[in-house]
């Protein structure tokens, strides 16, 4: 939980600037226009074909969300946890699961090794929850175009 505000939770941060929903809207986005969607201060790295930003919440934690992009734009969107607790990275997951199986399009997901997966009924984008390092406070989103 935030330890600056106990009403919100990790989840309330790190959708603030962005849902979930909209994040998998970034797909095929140019570079430019999805830097102009993110909080400038937050950029860590900026390539031709790359972005990266890191939020801070809480005491020592923190989120990261990376872009890849080729020339159709952007093809893969990351948003990666480091929380020191469990429980944080145990409710952000859950919550993310929640949001993502509320899209028709997706549905349930198939749960194997630690790995959610979701895949939109067109085959257009595909989606993975990693939580393999939940014990230690890091969940894995990755977001991709399939076309």
């Amino acid at each position: 939980m935030v330890a600056c505000n106990p009403t919100e939770t990790y989840y309330d941060e790190i959708i603030k600037n962005k849902t979930i929903p909209q994040r998998i809207a970034e797909l095929n986005k140019t570079l430019t226009a999805i830097r102009k969607t993110e909080d400038k201060k937050a950029m860590i790295k900026e390539d031709t074909d790359y972005l990266e930003y890191e939020y801070e919440i809480g005491e020592n934690d923190n989120y990261n969300v990376t872009y890849f992009f080729d020339a159709a734009g952007c093809f893969e969107v990351g948003l990666d946890t480091y929380f020191g607790s469990e429980l944080d990275a145990q409710f952000v997951m859950e919550q993310i699961t929640k949001e993502i199986e509320l899209i028709p399009e997706y549905g349930a997901p198939k749960n194997t090794n630690n790995l959610y997966e979701w895949s939109r009924s067109d085959g257009a984008v595909s989606i993975e929850l990693d939580y393999i390092n939940l014990d230690k406070g890091m969940i894995s989103l990755t977001i991709f175009a399939n076309e």
